[in-house]
């Protein structure tokens, strides 16, 4: 997927994005810029696991949609199950926790982390190669040389 065509548009997005999450908890409507601020996040990991431009459309939908996808559901449930219980115990919890924070610690934290993590290991090479790697580095050795030079 070229994405580096589309940068300037992406960036332009993610600044309005930052604005209208801005304006949204300035006005007390923080719920709809929790979720801005997932897709906020989801632009930037798109622009970082970039490789010359171009997104792996399997990196795009493992982990990087599937995360997003995880931190909304996760969002969702706990101002559902916050607002259903506001001012008073629940029936139930959820491994021990309320079933607000429970949504919150399963999908938005744990589900989150454990699906960036194994997305990122196993399509390692979607994103940052070992020649990629090596390129990198010799990339450096050189400015580092031309800088003792000077």
């Amino acid at each position: 997927m070229d994405i580096g065509s589309k940068r300037t548009g992406i960036i332009i997005v993610i600044t309005a994005l930052w604005a209208f999450i801005t304006l949204s908890g300035w006005n007390g409507n923080w719920f709809i810029g929790l979720i801005s601020s997932v897709i906020l996040m989801l632009l930037y990991m798109m622009l970082g696991a970039s490789k010359n431009g171009k997104l792996s459309k399997k990196l795009l939908a493992y982990p990087l949609v599937s995360w997003a996808a995880l931190w909304i559901i996760g969002f969702y449930f706990s101002k559902y199950y916050a607002d259903l219980f506001a001012g008073k115990m629940p029936d139930f919890t959820i491994l021990g926790f309320h079933p607000s924070f429970a949504f919150t610690i399963l999908t938005y934290w744990i589900g989150g982390v454990l699906t960036l993590t194994l997305g990122f290991y196993f399509l390692a090479d979607h994103w940052l190669s070992d020649e990629d790697w090596d390129n990198f580095k010799k990339k450096i050795e050189t400015i580092n040389s031309a800088k003792g030079e000077i």
